[in-house]
């Protein structure tokens, strides 16, 4: 019988000792299970190699792009990298969408992708790419293999770069004539791997820290992704108790913080709740954990830059990546150093208890009041659904350790405003990158990492459009998840710019007729419902979760009412940021007292 075709050898002599086969035990030594991508010519002989082995399965998606934000969702549940495969040309090219986001995102995925044979390098052979030109500015570390030999090592390297320090996406390139090759052994790949390895916080930078902090009439603390990456949400809140601080998150640090802490303000800058641009913006020091100073947070940074040369606000930003400290905005003082680490032993210099006033607080609290109770008048404004009713709804019926991911989009924002993580890490969406479509494959990829946990994934019906192909796996390979489609017709976050920022001027941003959703998920045997209140929405959710059953459930919404605030227009400062009506006198100033 050939091998390839009509069953599996049984013993690991009858395997052939082929360079991917060796690959592919190394892959099982860094116990990977799961191959996520898409087979092709030049890759075909490292799926063949799979073919052989029990314990690492093959999950074939149905674009690479899928593939590829499945790798960051299965990376963000397991806490480790995730391996995706695809071929060279479209293959490797297809996957630059994912890779961009894990580099954004700070996601741990190794790619493996094929290259044409080596005799035919330079010759514009078919589906020749050079994709380490392509990938060198999106990931961490690339290696094309030269020598058969080195094919097993770049393979350690890369999956180890990828974890070491701040995470992100690394990329090894396998011609295809060098896999076929029999296996002769591991050469040693000469790599400056210290270069990753963040330094030990200086003991000094710590000290200069602490004394700010004591000095501060009203310190915030500010949580970004790497607050998660690092393990640190414990010393985070530690340290916001201990000063009676309030604790703001960017977007991807909305998933390191509990949102049931008292002391959590929610996620600032363009998206954010009002409490928290209000705190970030009157802070007197702001310790910045884990976050590279995005424009999305701060809304410009010559002001915060102002700010600090004036020492009206002093910044302590905390971050393994010694690129990313002073990159946006120089602090009053940088600690190049695991977040965790750099925490501890600020905490072990800080009192027990060294609260500060009240006052900041109640104030903050009362802005949320506010809004909250403006977010509940304008409800009864909409014809439809309101997304934010829909998000409590859907919470209300997801378990506190469901994994949610989210679309990009207005549904998006609406998630970042309103949608509450109980669990650190439960909660993906793309920031950085700002990907279309990465919902469905990364709730996939989520499922895959965790089949134990629920999984709701928050879409739009414009981001649902670009990658609902892979809702095949939901059955072929039972990865059931929630599927919430907020369907307004339109692309409604780029209408909200164009209704605020171009006169009204709507232009490639309305659906002129959407698809039937419900149609959608039959053909891939998944349960779809349109509920008409947001009980049988919370129903819908409730039983999908309970029965461990896959369900589209396709929710009108109101898209003329659809305007997501607060809202930080491009370029201005948090405390302008557009309210909801009914908060016309609410002012985002602290009038100190």
């Amino acid at each position: 019988m050939p091998y390839g075709f009509g069953g599996r050898f049984g013993a690991r002599g009858d395997r052939p000792n082929r360079v991917v086969d060796r690959i592919i035990d190394t892959l099982r030594e860094l116990k990977v299970r799961h191959i996520l991508g898409i087979t092709g010519g030049s890759i075909m002989a490292l799926f063949d190699a799979a073919y052989f082995v029990d314990d690492i399965e093959v999950v074939m998606f149905r674009h690479e792009q899928g593939a590829a934000h499945a790798a960051e969702g299965y990376a963000r549940v397991a806490g480790r990298p995730a391996v995706v495969a695809a071929t060279s040309g479209p293959g490797a090219t297809n996957l630059v969408t994912g890779l961009t986001d894990a580099y954004m995102d700070s996601v741990p995925v190794t790619a493996i992708t094929g290259q044409v044979a080596t005799w035919v390098f330079g010759r514009d052979g078919f589906q020749e790419t050079d994709i380490l030109g392509v990938a060198t500015p999106i990931t961490k570390w690339v290696y094309q293999v030269k020598r058969p030999e080195e094919a097993t090592a770049a393979v350690k390297i890369a999956y180890e770069i990828s974890t070491l320090g701040r995470p992100g996406p690394t990329l090894v390139d396998l011609p295809r004539d060098l896999q076929l090759m029999e296996y002769r052994g591991e050469a040693k790949i000469q790599i400056n791997a210290a270069k990753f390895i963040p330094p030990k916080p200086r003991e000094e930078d710590v000290a200069k820290a602490v004394k700010m902090i004591l000095e501060a009439e009203r310190p915030v603390v500010l949580a970004g992704g790497g607050v998660l990456w690092s393990g640190a949400t414990k010393e985070v809140l530690e340290l916001a108790e201990r000063l009676n601080a309030p604790i703001v998150s960017t977007l991807p640090g909305k998933a390191a913080i509990p949102h049931n802490h008292p002391l959590y303000m929610g996620p600032a800058g363009m998206h954010g709740r009002a409490e928290a641009d209000a705190a970030l913006a009157n802070a007197d020091v702001v310790v910045a954990v884990g976050t590279r100073f995005s424009d999305r947070t701060w809304g410009r940074f010559k002001e915060l830059q102002e700010m600090v040369r004036s020492g009206e606000v002093k910044l302590i930003h905390i971050d393994v990546d010694r690129s990313e400290v002073g990159k946006n905005v120089k602090p009053t003082v940088g600690i190049i150093a695991d977040a965790k680490e750099a925490l501890r032993e600020m905490l072990d210099l800080l009192p027990s208890a060294a609260a500060r006033s009240p006052k900041f607080l109640a104030w903050l609290y009362e802005i949320r009041r506010r809004y909250e109770e403006a977010m509940e008048k304008a409800a009864s404004k909409f014809k439809y659904f309101a997304p934010w009713k829909v998000l409590k709804a859907v919470r209300r019926a997801a378990p506190p350790n469901t994994v949610t991911v989210t679309g990009v989009g207005g549904h998006q924002m609406w998630s970042e405003i309103w949608w509450e993580v109980y669990e650190p890490g439960t909660f993906i969406t793309s920031a950085g990158l700002g990907t279309m479509g990465f919902g469905i494959p990364a709730a996939l990829g989520a499922k895959l990492a965790d089949r134990s946990r629920p999984v709701v994934c928050i879409d739009g019906d414009g981001s649902f459009q670009m990658t609902f192909n892979n809702l095949a796996l939901v059955r072929e390979y039972d990865l059931p998840f929630v599927e919430v489609i907020f369907d307004n017709a339109s692309l409604q976050l780029v209408k909200q710019w164009q209704v605020y920022m171009y006169g009204n001027r709507q232009i490639a941003v309305r659906f002129a007729r959407n698809p039937d959703f419900l149609k959608i998920a039959e053909a891939y045997g998944i349960e779809g419902v349109k509920p008409s209140t947001y009980e049988e929405l919370e129903r819908a959710v409730a039983w999908a979760v309970r029965n461990n059953e896959p369900i589209v459930i396709d929710v009108t919404i109101d898209e003329d009412k659809d305007i997501v605030l607060p809202w930080v227009k491009p370029g201005d400062w948090l405390t302008q940021a557009i309210l909801p009506e009914g908060m016309e006198d609410v002012s985002l100033r602290y009038e100190r007292h």
